[in-house]
């Protein structure tokens, strides 16, 4: 057999049957039907799994409705709608996708926030270190004109060394 049965999932999902049949009954999560359409046998793929899993971790953190909201605005935007593969971030209030490829400057977009506005793509700025803020300053009044260094390193509270 290819997939899970209910229980199975039930089981290696840690949710309840009334949370599968609403996931089901909501288009969320719709399991493959076999055999008598009154009571049929359920299974459930293993990304459903998954997918089940990832929803009850976020339903720790935030409504089944922003969950909704989420999905909907990743399939809005013909983005990848499965959620545990996503690199989210989540306040009481929001949920934010990052994106997971960090060579330049790392995008998050907000996905979903209970008044369902402002959603769309941020910019995420990162901070050099700390020890990368005091190398430069050391260097620029190094360089500087209008800087006595002298003076300057006995002012300074932290030197381009301690800071590393």
């Amino acid at each position: 057999m290819e997939g899970f049965t209910r229980q199975e999932t039930l089981a290696l999902t840690q949710t309840t049957s009334s949370r599968l049949a609403y996931l089901d009954r909501t288009g969320v999560i719709v399991p493959q039907k076999y055999g008598n359409p009154q009571k049929p046998t359920v299974i459930y793929s293993w990304e459903q799994v998954l997918e089940i899993r990832a929803i009850a971790n976020l339903r720790k953190q935030i409504s089944l409705q922003m969950v909704r909201q989420l999905v909907a605005f990743l399939d809005k935007h013909g983005l990848d709608t499965t959620l545990h593969d996503k690199h989210l971030v989540t306040t009481p209030s929001e949920v934010f996708l990052v994106s997971p490829d960090w060579s330049e400057m790392p995008h998050i977009m907000k996905v979903a926030d209970r008044q369902g506005s402002g959603l769309g793509q941020l910019v995420l700025m990162v901070l050099p270190p700390l020890s990368t803020v005091i190398q430069d300053i050391w260097q620029a009044a190094e360089s500087s004109n209008a800087v006595d260094f002298d003076s300057f390193k006995q002012r300074a509270k932290t030197t381009p060394v301690q800071a590393g």
